[in-house]
């Protein structure tokens, strides 16, 4: 077979779990590491499926550019009519926290009350409409960048006068109402090929670890009692729900995927005390908890693994065994 699967990404820890379950199935696979790399535009694009691996947070590790770059590639694939996994437009929303809002709502999908601020003035301005506990977040984040929960608009003032406000890498930070979850567990529901997957329940209540992959001895002091991003991969908080029913949110989902180009995602939600569901993250860079996964007959990596394979036997014109 000459064609291969091609994986875009900029962090060679978060690759190794599907590198692991390539080689298992004998799947033919090259990395672009777009944050260390060029691609000859010159040329044709190989042939091959090409999947977008690339992070909101690849800032944090010294690729400021990765994604626009990414963009650039997907761009230039999509014209020459190659098979992408997570394209372009999946791209424009794993960056940016508003247009996940935008095409979720568009789909009938409750999301938190959010407002962007483009400066301080507007943060502290814009503070002024919440009665009752609320965060910050960026718009472009990935490992939990800006969250932090505030009481009242006095806290936020401190804040952001102070040397610990750090601002969004876009420019554009997120006030967004606290929801009040009782048992605080936060849920995230996983799909593979634009379908669902599984759903992990995390317990929530003491708090979120923000370092998506990172190893135990590098995890930052989880600084927030509140939902927001979390790490899939690390702990023992985290438990797939055995005989999870297909709900008409989950089927929302798979439409809102479907539609923006996601075939291989997490999507985060949490319950309030009433009873009402807020979708507040989408993650089209996944992760999958191995202490979760030990017991359950479904394998995150091991689903994307076999997926991208079909999709190159597809391909390549070769009988896909079932």
């Amino acid at each position: 077979m000459k064609n291969k699967i091609y994986i875009i990404h900029e962090n060679d820890e978060w690759v190794e779990p599907l590198r692991k379950e390539l080689k298992n199935i004998n799947a033919p696979f090259e990395e672009w590491h777009l944050g260390k790399r060029n691609v000859d535009h010159l040329d044709k694009p190989p042939q091959g499926i090409f999947y977008n691996r690339m992070s909101a947070s690849s800032h944090t590790r010294g690729h400021r550019y990765a994604p626009e770059y990414t963009a650039v590639v997907l761009n230039w694939l999509e014209k020459n009519n190659r098979r992408v996994i997570n394209n372009s437009r999946a791209l424009s929303l794993e960056i940016s926290k508003s247009l996940q809002y935008k095409e979720l709502e568009s789909f009938g999908i409750k999301t938190p009350k959010t407002i962007y601020c483009s400066n301080k003035e507007s943060i502290l301005k814009s503070a002024n409409i919440f009665r009752k506990p609320f965060i910050t977040k960026h718009n472009r984040a990935g490992k939990g960048l800006g969250v932090k929960l505030f009481n009242n608009k006095k806290d936020l003032d401190s804040h952001v006068s102070s040397k610990d406000f750090e601002q969004s890498i876009d420019g554009i930070t997120i006030l967004q109402e606290y929801i009040d979850s009782k048992p605080k567990v936060i849920h995230r529901v996983e799909f593979v090929n634009s379908n669902f997957l599984y759903t992990v329940e995390v317990d929530a209540s003491e708090g979120f670890e923000l370092c998506p992959a990172c190893p135990e001895d590098q995890i930052e002091e989880a600084e927030t009692q509140f939902f927001g991003e979390y790490c899939p991969t690390i702990g023992n908080k985290f438990r797939i729900l055995k005989n999870y029913k297909k709900t008409e949110l989950i089927k929302k989902y798979e439409k809102f995927i479907a539609a923006n180009g996601i075939e291989i995602a997490g999507i985060e939600y949490i319950v309030d005390k009433k009873g009402t569901i807020y979708t507040y993250d989408v993650n089209t860079n996944t992760n999958y908890n191995s202490v979760a996964e030990k017991d359950s007959k479904i394998k995150g990596m091991k689903s994307i693994a076999e997926f991208l394979k079909k999709e190159l036997l597809l391909l390549s014109n070769i009988k896909v065994v079932a």
